[in-house]
């Protein structure tokens, strides 16, 4: 009977454990992703205005190059992704037509990406 306890004790601790990493890890990505808008900017100029466009809003001149149309970077549905859900799209790419970017950025200028789309809230 003790040894079961003892069992179930270890398992509970495991658990919680699994629990605070998991929490710590989402705090880490959360604060990673609170990045600098300016520096975001140049990023997104070099390395994704040439598909995106300039104000973000999928009207470039190789958009009409794509089978889909590009996201408007600006507006509610793209606005209201969740950071880590925006960070999964730059560094995994989206459908067939987004790149992956995964190795091309740091963590921290993939969080000044994220903080410069968030600049653009407001379009349609």
């Amino acid at each position: 009977m003790i040894a079961t306890a003892k069992g179930n004790l270890m398992r509970g601790l495991n658990l919680l454990a699994v629990v605070v990493v998991l929490g710590v890890t989402q705090l880490a990505l959360a604060a990673s992703s609170k990045g600098n808008a300016k520096a975001g900017e140049k990023i997104y100029n070099a390395s994704c205005q040439i598909c995106h466009g300039p104000t973000g809003k999928g009207d470039s001149d190789m958009a009409a190059y794509y089978l889909t149309p590009l996201p408007d970077l600006s507006a509610k549905r793209t606005q209201g992704k969740t950071d880590a859900a925006l960070r999964r799209i730059i560094l995994e790419g989206h459908g067939t037509d987004m790149w992956k970017y995964a190795g091309a950025f740091e963590e921290d200028q993939v969080g000044d990406v994220i903080a410069y789309i968030r600049s653009l809230k407001g379009g349609g």
